[in-house]
């Protein structure tokens, strides 16, 4: 687990079911075929921030090892940027 205390890791998870239902409620406007670029991105920022909090502190890297805490906080992002990446390019497509 994580070195970190008790309540600490209690605010983590309060904040990442915050994150959660945000990410709920804007899945409801992403849905919609003509839902902005703007919403989509939001998603994938919720996604890889949800990613960081599970790394540093429900896998115990935040005073870990720096090659792998950065190695775990990329993959997400990766796959982050290439999603956005796909929806930027469906999204220029579509408006030219």
């Amino acid at each position: 687990m994580s070195d970190r205390g008790p309540q600490q890791l209690k605010k983590t998870w309060m904040i990442l079911v915050l994150m959660v239902l945000a990410g709920m409620l804007l899945s409801f406007k992403v849905q919609d075929p003509a839902a902005p670029l703007v919403l989509t991105l939001a998603l994938l920022t919720l996604a890889v921030l949800k990613a960081r909090l599970v790394v540093l502190d429900f896998l115990g890297l935040r005073s870990g090892s720096r090659v792998l805490r950065v190695g775990l906080i990329a993959w997400p992002l990766f796959f982050a940027l290439a999603a956005a990446a796909k929806a930027l390019i469906a999204a220029v497509s579509l408006s030219g």
